[in-house]
């Protein structure tokens, strides 16, 4: 998914393939990317498990300037250099994955090309839900627009989910603690705007 992603902005990819949870391969394999690409990107391993590997490879081969957003889904992004090369960590969890690098990963690449608007546009619509329990960071919801153009969220709300972004039209956003009523505006960014 996310190669596809990336080969649809017109760069050239080279797939590095899947790793082995383990440190010193994850290293090796690091370290060969940073030699023939001026952009890393993986997904998995950015966590606080036990076989998550990719924070401790990337500290002791570059610089780590960021490891964890406040975003849901999308809390364990990284964010550093392997040699000269910039290095972008994603979740594992496949929405979670897609969400960073439609919000994330993708405004940085087209900066990097020289693209004068990375950001993507948001609308204000009013929402057709309640939300009572928000989460202490931004939300993200998939979710559509109905009739009358107001925001409903996907019912399967879970970042392993990925039929729930193909079943969805947009992204809905919710700030950081902050409880919605039905008819309150919210942020809604078409999917659209993010490919």
């Amino acid at each position: 998914m996310i190669l596809a992603m990336v080969a649809e902005l017109g760069l050239r990819v080279l797939d590095m393939g899947c790793l082995p949870d383990q440190l010193e391969v994850t290293k090796t394999q690091l370290a060969k990317a940073s030699e023939s690409a001026d952009v890393i990107l993986t997904c998995g391993g950015v966590s606080v498990g036990e076989e998550d590997h990719i924070k401790a490879a990337i500290a002791s081969l570059g610089t780590l300037a960021l490891w964890k957003v406040a975003m849901k889904p999308g809390k364990p992004f990284a964010f550093g250099t392997v040699g000269s090369a910039t290095f972008m960590g994603m979740p594992g969890n496949p929405v979670a994955a897609w969400v960073t690098f439609a919000l994330l990963v993708r405004p940085y690449l087209l900066a990097r090309m020289g693209a004068d608007a990375c950001s993507p546009r948001r609308l204000r619509v009013p929402a057709a839900f309640d939300w009572t329990a928000p989460d202490s960071r931004q939300e993200f919801l998939r979710g559509r627009l109905n009739e009358h153009g107001a925001a409903v969220p996907h019912g399967r709300q879970n970042s392993g989910v990925l039929s729930s972004v193909t079943e969805s039209e947009g992204l809905i956003e919710i700030p950081a603690s902050t409880p919605v009523r039905a008819g309150e505006f919210v942020g809604f960014i078409p999917y659209t705007f993010l490919l």
